[in-house]
């Protein structure tokens, strides 16, 4: 028996003569998995969608006799065995023997993904692209409990192994992309809207920052010129003010001003009220720097006095090297270090599968890194070997400060 105080189940007291009738959560003593209807008996990973599980909630999962809500969880194993689990966040998962599955559900019932398995076999496996694909046997299990707000488990447990056959095909395993936010406002032109390199432009993946693999959270920037203004009564600057937007461009759940405060940046996280533009506490040089991971975010002065370029341009494959303009992130007449071009990538541009291009700040050639035409997505230009896209859409953005790149997929 587990006593525990959860406050979204009950309200209880300290008091030294209430503990026996505080609630208490019983062991669950069985959970019970059915067999999968496979068909024909071997499921073809690559063909087929998913396969239904179904599985019984053990009835003595309860809280003074009441059904609890409780959180179920798919676990795969290729070896029939559930040791060590695979971590995404690790370099090295030697040893590793099951998966489990991302999504959860509250309900007995579980449509688990073809796509999930064969991505988790592949991280068991570690299998090569070349290989002659067998049907292997895949155990699959089901984890009950019940968790609290601060996502701590009670009362775990596990049903039955079940086996069936499955067909596996190659997958290409990446870390998750890093997740970018916009910018957006009267700073940038007036550009208030949600497509990416028109009205909305990105901010800058930091070279040698660490990003979370699993979710793709961390920190991104952005160093430029920023002007200031004087706030009107409604907390927005039609000169300067600003605000950055998430991938989906959820205003409510957005990056805002915080009630006329200069220099500080706020989460709104779904509240009502809009805490305005952001502005620039004085004209100057500024690093904002964003968390994705726990939407905090900074605005701070730089002591610094960058050269003004002549001309920004772009060359590469796509315009057979000649110098294409890039554009400027600051509104016209706004001095200016942070520049962009959505670049369309296709088969005929293309040199074994990649289209190269360099930066070319007042006319100078900057490429990146010592293989021509590596794909990199951030990073520093400097001398080098040309860099390189694959077919694609893309928003590249260049900063000639710090000569910084960074780039995201459009498509």
């Amino acid at each position: 028996m587990v006593a525990i105080a959860f406050m979204t189940f009950a309200v209880f007291t300290a008091c030294e003569d209430d503990r026996d009738s505080n609630p208490t959560l019983t062991q669950p003593k069985a959970l019970v998995l059915n067999n999968p209807s496979v068909g024909a008996g071997v499921v073809d990973l690559e063909k087929s969608a998913s396969v239904a599980l179904t599985w019984s909630q053990p009835a003595d999962y309860t809280d003074f006799g009441a059904p609890l809500v409780v959180t179920y969880s798919i676990q795969l194993s290729a070896t029939g065995n559930f040791t060590t689990a695979y971590d995404v966040a690790l370099d090295d998962n030697t040893g590793a023997d099951y998966v489990t599955i991302g999504e959860t559900t509250s309900f007995c019932k579980y449509d688990l993904l073809t796509a999930d398995v064969a991505k988790a076999l592949q991280q068991l496996q570690q299998w090569n692209e070349d290989m002659d694909f067998q049907p292997v046997d895949l155990t699959v299990r089901v984890k009950g409990a019940v968790v609290d707000a601060a996502s701590t488990e009670y009362s775990v447990v596990y049903s039955n192994p079940v086996s069936i056959k499955v067909l596996p095909y190659y997958v290409e395993l990446k870390d998750a992309t890093p997740i970018m936010w916009y910018l957006v406002g009267n700073m940038f032109g007036g550009k208030w809207g949600s497509s990416i390199g028109e009205d909305a432009l990105p901010m800058f993946l930091a070279p040698g920052k660490e990003y979370d693999k699993k979710t793709g959270a961390g920190e991104i920037q952005y160093l430029n010129y920023f002007i200031t203004d004087d706030y009107k009564d409604n907390g927005e600057s039609d000169l300067a003010g600003w605000k950055i937007q998430p991938a989906n461009f959820d205003w409510s759940y957005g990056m805002t001003g915080d009630n006329k405060q200069k220099g500080v940046i706020k989460y709104r996280n779904g509240d009502s009220a809009d805490g305005g533009h952001i502005l620039a506490p004085e004209n100057g040089y500024y690093l904002v720097t964003f968390n994705t991971g726990d939407f905090t975010a900074k605005m701070e002065k730089q002591d610094i006095t960058p050269a003004v370029l002549t001309s920004m341009g772009i060359s590469g494959a796509f315009n057979g090297w000649d110098v294409t303009p890039m554009l400027p992130y600051n509104k016209e007449g706004v001095e200016n270090h942070a520049w962009y071009y959505v670049l369309t990538v296709t088969e005929e541009n293309c040199t074994d599968g990649v289209c190269g291009f360099k930066f070319r700040p007042n006319g100078e050639w900057e490429g990146f890194g010592s293989v021509k035409n590596a794909v990199n997505y951030c990073g520093v230009a400097g001398s080098g070997e040309d860099l390189g896209l694959p077919v694609g859409k893309y928003c590249i953005s260049y900063n000639d400060i710090s000569h910084e790149f960074s780039i995201v997929v459009l498509q």
